[in-house]
């Protein structure tokens, strides 16, 4: 089921690729050489107020979003978490406070990232109105914000039997990606940071869809997610490179018998379920963890 979910993104996503190139021949065509600012490509909302990451990647000590609120919302108290994405299922930890920062777009929200290992992460954010009454921020596809804590050192190589004795591997930072994997993607595509950002968003995800079959509904959790990652990285390197280079990493990732019983008890979890794609170009984008534009 997955594997035709993929096919079927793929062919959607050829349309919405030639909708994309048709909208830029028309920006050129009518002379207009301005680019969108960041809030103007971000989707709306279900919310009544959105969460805009300013940084991601996140290289300094600092994680920062703007939080764009609507004129006449008057906020008494900003509540957020954050969440390792590679770890969705451990235990929740609660909101905490936290004061907001005025900024050149309005009011940001600043985040200490200095204890946190490199890797994907969510944001949940909420806050109370002056009416005393509490708001979640969402999204059509999430409930959260996404970033990422980069990190330019690499992983040492692992040792092969050590990494292949299991399905986890050996994942020396914590990233939510094996270190063979993150050394070939290091490697591969040095000179492409951001088509090496798409892949080890699609690498971390893929992970975690192999580690969570042993219970279905966590299963198709991940499932979903991994799906919204291929959409990611579709949205920076197109169709046809998509496609190849998830069969690389699939190629580098199940080269064992256990690991390629995992994927194949992911697809059987995820059998008969319903995925929604994406309609416009800013909510394709919007699945990345990181903002391309920023590189």
């Amino acid at each position: 089921m997955k594997i035709l979910i993929l096919a079927l993104v793929t062919l959607l996503s050829l349309s919405a690729f030639s909708d994309s190139n048709k909208e830029k021949r028309e920006e050129k065509k009518n002379g207009n050489k301005e680019e969108k600012s960041e809030l103007d490509r971000h989707p709306k909302p279900l919310s009544v107020f959105d969460v805009i990451p300013l940084n991601s990647p996140v290289k300094e000590s600092v994680a920062k979003f703007l939080l764009k609120m609507p004129v006449g919302l008057e906020i008494d108290e900003v509540k957020y978490k954050v969440k390792n994405a590679s770890r969705l299922f451990e235990k929740d930890k609660p909101h905490q406070k936290i004061d907001l920062v005025d900024g050149p777009q309005g009011k940001e929200l600043h985040i200490s990232v200095s204890r946190l290992p490199p890797g994907f992460y969510q944001l949940f954010v909420k806050v109370r109105d002056r009416k005393n009454k509490e708001h979640e921020f969402k999204t059509k596809y999430k409930d959260h914000a996404m970033f990422v804590v980069d990190s330019s050192l690499q992983v040492p190589v692992p040792n092969e039997k050590e990494n292949n004795k299991t399905v986890a591997g050996v994942d020396s930072d914590g990233d939510g990606i094996r270190d063979d994997i993150q050394r070939w993607i290091n490697e591969e595509f040095s000179s492409q940071p951001k088509v090496k950002m798409a892949m080890k968003q699609m690498a971390m995800g893929r992970q975690l869809d192999l580690l969570s079959v042993s219970i279905r509904e966590q299963s198709i959790i991940a499932s979903n997610k991994y799906l919204n990652d291929a959409i990611c990285l579709s949205s920076i390197v197109g169709i046809d490179q998509k496609s190849k280079l998830n069969r690389e990493l699939d190629s580098k990732l199940l080269n064992t018998k256990n690991r390629l019983y995992a994927d194949m008890k992911a697809n059987a979890n995820f059998s008969g379920q319903a995925w929604d794609l994406p309609n416009t170009p800013e909510e394709r984008k919007a699945l990345c963890a990181f903002n391309p534009d920023n590189f």
